[in-house]
């Protein structure tokens, strides 16, 4: 049995993998992003502690209705490899006790490729956070060196592990067609690859660091409105690339 920390678990939620799901958020990330909408997921020390068997037992509350639904358990954060054995113990606790359920993740990607890979492994599906195409975008605005992130994405794309790409777009930051179309570059190609969502920036981010005492400074100008139009940002020839390639996936 392993203790982590915990910093929400929400129940029912729908944009987190397929079908309905119970979403465990874990305590801590080495990311700072400027424009975090999770500020209080950042701080490590933070959150609850809790056993793996504790969550376990808060998502099985609701296995008939996940499993009749077809829906499972989603990790999220945070940053939910910053806790890697603790996630992949909760992983290994649910699916001893009902297997029909399903496993995904939402991570950064900003792991050792033996954090990363072990509790990928695991996994039914992943949501791979990619949030630029190169490392001065990652260290001018997340703080990190994200060399681990693409070697970790180049592992996930021969892995088979089924997984989105989720790109935020951030006003000026990284919503140009140029950025968004190097990450389209980035992931595709891979045959385990089900879609790049292009994520509107989320407004709501200021007043959470306001009940915190702390304040919101993300560095760019919030009244821009992000291009989140994902073909709108790619030539010709890339949007009918991945026109087929949609088609491909959904009539397998």
């Amino acid at each position: 049995m392993l203790k982590g920390r915990v910093f929400e678990i929400r129940e029912f939620t729908l944009q987190d993998g397929p079908g309905p799901r119970t979403t465990v958020f874990l305590q801590g990330c080495p990311l700072r992003c400027t424009w975090c909408h999770n500020p209080e997921g950042q701080e490590f020390g933070a959150g609850r502690e809790m056993t793996d068997e504790e969550v376990a037992a808060e998502v099985l509350k609701n296995a008939d209705f996940l499993v009749m639904s077809k829906g499972g358990v989603t990790l999220s954060g945070g940053e939910p490899l910053a806790q890697a054995g603790f996630a992949a113990a909760i992983i290994d606790r649910i699916r001893a006790k009902e297997p029909r359920l399903t496993h995904a993740i939402e991570t950064s990607g900003f792991a050792s490729a033996e954090d990363y890979r072990t509790v990928v492994s695991r996994l039914d599906f992943v949501y791979q956070d990619v949030k630029f195409p190169d490392l001065d975008g990652y260290r001018r605005w997340t703080g990190v060196d994200a060399t681990p992130i693409f070697e970790n994405i180049k592992w996930l794309k021969k892995s088979g592990v089924p997984f989105a790409a989720r790109v935020p777009c951030i006003p000026g930051v990284n919503d140009s067609r140029e950025t968004k179309s190097a990450i389209v570059q980035l992931v595709d190609g891979a045959s385990n690859l089900r879609g790049i969502e292009f994520l509107p920036y989320n407004r709501l981010a200021g007043a959470k660091y306001a009940k915190l005492g702390r304040v919101y400074s993300p560095g760019f100008d919030e009244s821009l409105v992000p291009d989140c139009s994902s073909m709108a940002a790619l030539g010709d020839a890339e949007v009918s690339r991945l026109k087929a390639r949609e088609k491909s996936l959904a009539d397998r």
